[in-house]
């Protein structure tokens, strides 16, 4: 009797889960499965559909809340090599270069070294006074120009804006969506997962392989592809490999 290849659900990340357990109900509701004694089994799996939504929408903000981060360590790292750079210049024995020194630290004074250490509404909206501050004066940015700086403070403005438009977008998204409890859904869905297989493998077994031996091979071409690529990131792992910053486990196509 053909039986279902098996792989190991919890090893799927939460921004790759919902996407099999959803491929899964579309094989498996793809093979009129009341007409083959499985209807019971499939409504149950079905009905995870709507929290799969939920899950890739708390997965996604908690990305967006990763990359903020990224972010912020980004704009933080620029900012304190501006003010580094702007010090080192200003002792060096070069007048002209002393002067061009002088003028940013002018303007970074104002707005105070402790910029990274404040909130992200509160850092952003500095950064952006700062800048703003800068481009309000030809003869600074001038002098930001003559020390190498100015792509400094371009990017660092530029990351800024990032920050801010994801930051914004983030809160939207959470403000809209209803926290769930993202491991105890797992656990549910992957017993109901099982009993699909169980019940599949049972029927397959006491009404003939005839009706069911599509719907098997689809349902083991999908699960060997993910199988494969698990067991490859756990390879990964295993060698030290930095494996939590590599893209999710793409799709398989239909």
């Amino acid at each position: 009797m053909v039986s279902i290849v098996k792989f190991v659900f919890p090893s799927l990340w939460n921004s790759e889960y919902p996407l099999v357990i959803n491929r899964i109900i579309d094989i498996v509701g793809a093979h009129n499965p009341h007409s083959i004694h499985l209807g019971l089994s499939f409504e149950r799996l079905e009905a995870f559909r709507t929290k799969m939504s939920k899950i890739e929408v708390q997965e996604r903000s908690d990305r967006d809340s990763a990359k903020l981060s990224e972010l912020d360590h980004q704009r933080d790292a620029l900012f304190k090599a501006v003010c580094t750079a702007a010090k080192v210049f200003n002792r060096t024995p070069m007048p002209e270069v002393n002067r061009h020194a002088a003028r940013v630290m002018t303007v970074l004074k104002k707005h105070g070294s402790n910029i990274p250490a404040a909130n992200y509404t509160a850092e952003t909206k500095r950064l952006y006074d700062l800048t703003a501050d800068f481009y309000a004066q030809p003869d600074v940015m001038a002098s930001l120009e003559a020390l190498s700086l100015k792509p400094l403070l371009e990017r660092m403005n530029e990351i800024n804006r990032d920050f801010d438009r994801l930051f914004m977008q983030r809160n939207q998204r959470q403000s809209e969506t209803e926290k769930v409890d993202i491991r105890a859904i797992r656990i549910e869905c992957d017993k109901t997962v099982t009993m699909l297989w169980n019940a599949i493998e049972f029927c397959c077994s006491e009404y003939g392989e005839e009706d069911y031996i599509h719907l098997i091979n689809t349902i083991n071409n999908l699960n060997s592809y993910y199988k494969h690529h698990l067991a490859a990131r756990t390879t990964r792992r295993r060698a030290k490999q930095n494996v939590e910053n590599e893209e999710p486990i793409k799709p398989l196509e239909n």
